[in-house]
């Protein structure tokens, strides 16, 4: 009987256990490239730096040094200067708009057209009309005065009568008409500019108080000491008014009507 060679059985036992896996070892070739190409370029970098800066005399690179330094420091100065001048610019227009909210103007086509026909400020119509009413044309105070320019009864008919328009068409309830009570109202501040010789501060005083006031504060040295200019208002509520009234004034010049020029009286 034949004994099989062991040869065969080895072969059979290697293809039942299947083919053997080889590793394929790690390849570091690449990495190690890139590494000594990353430390040729930082080689030369800093050689690249030793030639160009630390190779110039120590003057020159003070100065360099310097020059960095201010060019610094003037971009620092202009930007924190443009920040501030956008601050301050930012801060101006809003008071403007405060300050525009708190003086509005309606009705300006009237008062315009009735200022200038008595050789009037518009700006001081507005701003009478502003302290009287706030531009309310039903306002009506505890004393009966009515409209924008809170006329009273009395100097309303006086009014109607000198324009000629007391007859039976005229009534005390057309003060609740703006443009009615605005010609009117204009025409009555005309006069004590007339009266006054336009001092601003006489025509307030007067149609805030009576003419019979103020004529008897001129007339007397604790308040004016030429008769003529009214130095001192004696009453507080008066002087309180005219300062108000002056005030608003200027503000509608400044924004409404910067070169308005009043045109000839009406005759």
């Amino acid at each position: 009987m034949n004994t099989p060679s062991p040869a065969p059985q080895r072969r059979r036992r290697a293809q039942q256990d299947g083919p053997v896996r080889q590793e394929t070892p790690v390849r570091q070739e690449p990495v190690r490239r890139r590494a000594q190409a990353g430390h040729r370029q930082a080689a030369f970098d800093r050689a690249f730096e030793h030639s160009i800066f630390e190779r110039m005399p120590t003057p020159v690179r003070v100065l360099l040094i310097t020059l960095c330094v201010a060019i610094f420091f003037t971009c620092a100065v202009g930007i924190t200067r443009s920040y501030l001048q956008a601050q301050e610019e930012r801060r101006r227009l809003e008071a403007e708009a405060a300050e525009r909210a708190q003086h509005p103007l309606q009705y300006a086509g009237f008062i315009t057209q009735y200022a200038m026909a008595q050789e009037l400020d518009p700006a001081l119509v507005a701003a009478v009309i502003l302290c009287e009413s706030s531009y309310n044309p039903e306002a009506e105070s505890r004393l009966g005065a009515r409209g924008l320019m809170q006329l009273m009864e009395d100097t309303a008919g006086w009014v109607a009568h000198k324009l000629g328009e007391d007859g039976e068409g005229y009534s005390f309830d057309l003060l609740y008409d703006p443009e009615t009570n605005i010609r009117f109202g204009t025409w009555y501040l005309g006069y004590l500019s007339r009266r006054f010789g336009g001092d601003a501060t006489k025509i307030v005083c007067a149609y805030h108080a009576g003419q019979g006031n103020v004529d008897a504060w001129l007339k007397n040295p604790e308040y004016s000491s030429d008769g003529v200019t009214l130095d001192v208002i004696p009453t507080q509520d008066t002087a309180t008014y005219a300062a108000r009234v002056l005030h608003a004034r200027d503000v509608y010049r400044k924004y409404y009507f910067p070169s308005a020029t009043p045109e000839p009286a009406v005759p």
